[in-house]
């Protein structure tokens, strides 16, 4: 955890919503970032303690759901070597959690990460880069501004990168998966790119190179819900939510979050192919008809306490959204882009004015 983003973003308790964190004593430090250690709830009437770990806070209202979810993957995060990663995934088998996290390795970080080994299209026809394309439309759309930035479900970390390069502060990745959150964490470590390509069946191929990608220096990686956000309202100049609204399993509650943590002035850009999974996401709270997906966030925008209404900077429109799952086979979805801003009067004009970067 980098000490810049800890004292720009300051974080509060998810679980309470009420306390400010602290750092206990006893960390594992470096000059500049919290290596391993406790952050602590200052709220008297809660206390709850949230780890570090691995340079991570994990930030989520359900620590114990969540340990409980993900501490095999944490431990599983120490394989390095990839003769023993072959090793142990033949052994367990392709329906473990261990391959099927490899899976969701595989087929996000390639798209993020693959135009650095690929240059050409796969035999499917499709280049990677998909979610880095769709990331350079939105950011077209919103306005200018000063202040951080947060990629909600940020996966494998690219578009994070990304987004700093066009923000004058602090960026943030949060994401409730540890194993993609891991793939960018070791690029901010260690420079280190590292991801199991998935060939065909329970065969896979280690991609590995060193990055060093522009804008590094201002980015850091947090585990963290979406719904229960740690931050105090107004925090954020610019967020992306990029495929993320399906996999929730309250979207109007995410909208929520992200208005309330908003500065006045401030832009968001979901999207989402709305490829809903009732294992997730109750059929009641699906969103069926694109047409309606605007109203949903506008709506739920307006309904919580400390959110600010989103104003809509432009059409909805479709952006093409790939996914590797293996040598033959990639899923293309059509993903619904739409940009908002919770900005007022003449700035609302200025943003939804498509010349607005020649009038400055």
């Amino acid at each position: 955890m980098r000490r810049l983003h800890f004292d720009a973003l300051k974080p509060v308790c998810p679980a309470c919503r009420r306390g400010a964190l602290t750092l206990e004593p006893g960390a594992e430090t470096t000059s500049n970032a919290v290596v391993s250690g406790v952050l602590r709830c200052r709220d008297a009437a809660c206390g709850q303690r949230f780890p570090i770990i691995a340079g991570v806070p994990v930030l989520v209202p359900d620590l114990t759901g969540w340990l409980s979810a993900n501490l095999h993957h944490v431990l599983a995060s120490d394989i390095e070597n990839a003769a023993v990663e072959a090793v142990v995934g033949a052994v367990v088998g392709p329906e473990s959690a261990f391959n099927l996290a490899r899976q969701q390795q595989s087929r996000y970080a390639h798209d993020h990460y693959g135009d650095l080994f690929d240059r050409e299209a796969s035999a499917t026809g499709q280049l990677p880069g998909s979610v880095r394309r769709g990331q350079e439309q939105a950011l077209q759309r919103l306005g200018p501004g000063s202040g951080p930035g947060l990629d909600l479900g940020c996966a494998a970390g690219r578009t994070t990168f990304d987004l700093a390069t066009s923000c004058d502060q602090p960026v943030l990745g949060v994401d409730v998966n540890w194993p993609l959150l891991r793939v960018g964490r070791g690029i901010l470590d260690q420079g280190l790119l590292r991801y199991p390509l998935r060939r065909l069946g329970n065969r896979y191929e280690r991609r590995e190179t060193y990055l060093f990608p522009p804008g590094a220096d201002a980015v850091d990686f947090w585990i963290a819900d979406a719904q229960s956000l740690p931050f105090a309202d107004d925090t954020f100049q610019r967020i992306l939510a990029l495929n993320v609204l399906d996999c929730v399993p309250d979207p109007a509650r995410l909208v929520a979050e992200v208005s309330r943590i908003l500065r006045p002035a401030g832009d968001v850009a979901f999207a989402t192919p709305l490829d809903w999974a009732p294992h997730i996401t109750p059929s009641t709270a699906w969103i069926e008809r694109p047409d309606t997906l605007e109203a949903m966030i506008a709506k739920a925008s307006r309904g919580a306490p400390g959110a600010k209404p989103l104003t809509s900077t432009g059409p909805t429109v479709d952006l093409p959204w790939s996914v590797r799952l293996h040598d033959n086979a990639t899923i293309t979805y059509r993903s619904k882009l739409v940009t908002m801003t919770t900005a007022e009067g003449e700035r609302l004009t200025a943003v939804r004015n498509p010349d607005w970067m020649t009038a400055q």
